[in-house]
């Protein structure tokens, strides 16, 4: 393993990973089983997290296996995965860096790596280090399907250092509402963001008490440079999307979708 460990606290991150989800909508979840279901199977997820888009996939009959370091959210991912069981199909967990990961296995008709998550490697050599995690899973044939945002000028020249509503979200197990919101801080140089979520209890009289701060630290990739890094996997890049709804890619677009695949020969 190569540079500095992202400063995130997963363990924390695994109380909160789904109450922050909970108020993105259906779009990312929907994309990554659609591709999966398209591809026949088997999928690896690299970063599968709670099992936010695992479970839903091996809900359709396919085989799923999902990695992650953090044995935090891979417990959440167990517990929620026992609790719709029996699956259609089936789901492996396994904690394992993604930057050196090696299942002995290279028959993967899709691998994902959803909901940004190569771009939680802060350095360039591990976000590549990754891809090729990514590439030599797969068989010839295979996809690879993943998402960045976007960094627009916008975005990464914000320097307002205003908080951004995430939105809403009420906890189904203990009934509590709370507010979510994000403050950035980009570094154009390095190109992190060292970020913070926010997550605010709602009281009943509608006062807001804060109750954890945490943080994100991210470090962005222009298109340009991913195109490099695919190429230095061999992969090539069949679609480009702007967005899960499969629209084009315009350079405004908020997120960056990109499938790859491994040539036939």
């Amino acid at each position: 393993m190569t540079g500095p460990e992202p400063q995130m606290n997963y363990a924390e991150w695994a109380k909160w990973y789904d109450l922050f989800y909970s108020t993105a909508g259906r779009e990312e979840v929907d994309f990554y089983v659609d591709e999966a279901v398209g591809s026949g199977g088997p999928v690896l997820e690299i970063g599968v997290g709670t099992g936010r888009v695992a479970i839903p996939t091996a809900s359709r009959g396919l085989e799923v296996f999902g990695v992650d370091a953090s044995p935090e959210m891979l417990a959440v991912a167990e517990a929620k995965a026992a609790k719709r069981s029996p699956l259609t199909g089936s789901l492996t967990l396994t904690q394992a860096d993604m930057r050196s990961l090696d299942l002995q296995r290279k028959d993967f008709s899709l691998v994902t790596i959803p909901s940004r998550t190569l771009l939680l490697s802060t350095i360039y050599e591990d976000q590549l280090a990754t891809l090729c995690s990514a590439a030599r899973h797969l068989r010839p044939g295979g996809k690879l399907v993943f998402n960045v945002f976007n960094p627009t000028p916008d975005l990464i020249f914000d320097e307002s250092a205003e908080p951004v509503e995430i939105g809403e979200a009420t906890d189904n197990g203990s009934g509590r509402r709370y507010r979510l919101s994000g403050i950035n801080r980009f570094d154009t140089e390095s190109q992190i963001n060292n970020a913070v979520q926010v997550v605010e209890e709602i009281g009943d009289d509608g006062t807001r008490k804060e109750i954890a701060h945490l943080p994100v630290v991210l470090r962005y990739l222009h298109p340009h440079e991913v195109f490099a890094m695919l190429e230095e996997t061999n992969l090539e890049v069949e679609s480009m999307f702007g967005g899960f709804d499969r629209e084009p890619f315009r350079e405004d677009s908020p997120e960056i979708i990109f499938v790859a695949v491994r040539p036939e020969t």
